[in-house]
């Protein structure tokens, strides 16, 4: 396994820092792209890392990359919106099918919480979908989030668990307006796996389950016993169930 850090530009002209993870020997190698959360960043406390290790290891290559605005990369997150992050996304795809060493034909997605957001609202030409904690209704669970700093007129900020400080304008509320979730997962026409934590306290079952019933056939779901909405304690379990996902389906 080899790793190294890569750059690219999004479409607002800003660099998005990311991290490539290639297995052993020549490619061309089915390739994943994994998508953190809200106001995250790429390393998801560790779970990508592990996970694009475990794909190295299955022959499958890897991209993390840090949102607009989060981690390593430029911009300013209170900018944000799901169009914004969408087109991120939409920059990063076009860089991996781009790498000569990756096969384009068989290219993969894991998304987490609000990484899952923003995958369904690109409803990417990709070969197959994993979605981990999915967050169908976005607006409404990040309302609840926010608590008392929602704020949709003016400056909504929310604290995190680390001390540090979410902040995001109106614009970000609004954008949900001109995003159908639930009409682009039916679009959607390739194999997708769900995976949930039954002690997610962060993003409710019923989202997962709602999302799952809104998609096409073929589709899995797997509920994690034990696991909170990172996946804690049970992510070696988390990375076995992906990478087998993956073995079928890209």
């Amino acid at each position: 396994m080899t790793e190294q850090k890569i750059q690219i530009k999004n479409g607002s002209g800003e660099t998005l820092i990311g991290v490539e993870t290639l297995p052993r020997g020549e490619g061309k190698f089915p390739a994943v792209v994994l998508v953190h959360g809200f106001a995250y960043y790429k390393e998801e406390d560790g779970m990508f890392v592990d996970m694009a290790k475990h794909l190295a290891e299955t022959g499958v290559a890897s991209y993390r990359f840090d949102f607009s605005g989060c981690g390593e990369s430029e911009g300013d997150f209170i900018d944000s919106s799901l169009i914004k992050l969408r087109d991120d996304l939409k920059s990063i795809l076009k860089f991996v099918k781009s790498r000569t060493i990756v096969d384009a034909n068989r290219i993969g997605i894991v998304g987490q919480s609000f990484g899952t957001t923003v995958a369904i609202a690109l409803a990417p030409k990709i070969k197959s979908l994993v979605l981990m904690g999915t967050v169908l209704n976005a607006r409404e669970i990040l309302i609840n989030l926010f608590g008392d700093g929602y704020k949709p007129e003016g400056i909504s900020a929310r604290k995190r668990s680390d001390g540090s400080t979410t902040v995001i304008k109106p614009q970000f509320w609004k954008d949900f307006e001109n995003h159908n979730l639930a009409l682009l997962l039916r679009s959607m026409r390739y194999p997708i796996l769900f995976i949930h934590g039954s002690k997610d306290d962060t993003v409710p079952l019923s989202e997962m389950e709602e999302a799952y019933e809104t998609a096409n056939e073929p589709k899995e779901k797997a509920v994690i016993e034990g696991a909170d909405h990172g996946l804690e304690p049970k992510r070696e379990k988390v990375y076995k169930i992906i990478t087998d996902w993956f073995e079928k389906t890209l």
